[in-house]
């Protein structure tokens, strides 16, 4: 039997769920950097002058096992995203999606990661 073995497996059981609580919270923030971009890209892009805009407050991340999703309660939302025949697109996500994954690859240490 190896000496300090139980020691040994304790403490690889600990780094691990350091580890993965600290990569939780890593994911969670990029879903909430997504989110609020776009949210603001809803605002920025919405034709009417309302200063409510229920789209972009439906914008919200939510838990999938292991997984978070940024997700619309909105069923006009794809349309919106994608166009229609008779719609210009006007894409929030998309856009959102891509801005934080150009900022995170120039930039990793401003989400805590590249260390």
């Amino acid at each position: 039997m190896i000496e300090g073995r139980e020691k040994l497996q304790a403490d690889l059981l600990d780094r691990r769920r350091s580890y993965e609580k600290r990569l939780d919270g890593f994911v969670e923030g990029l879903a909430m950097e997504i989110a609020a971009g776009a949210r603001h890209r809803v605002y920025r892009d919405r034709k009417s002058e309302s200063p409510v805009s229920p789209l972009a407050d439906s914008i919200h991340v939510a838990r999938e096992s292991a997984s978070y999703e940024v997700r619309t309660s909105m069923s006009y939302a794809p349309y919106v995203e994608f166009g229609t025949s008779k719609m210009a697109a006007r894409p929030f996500l998309t856009p959102a999606t891509e801005e934080v994954k150009v900022r995170f690859a120039l930039s990793p240490e401003l989400f805590g990661g590249g260390t």
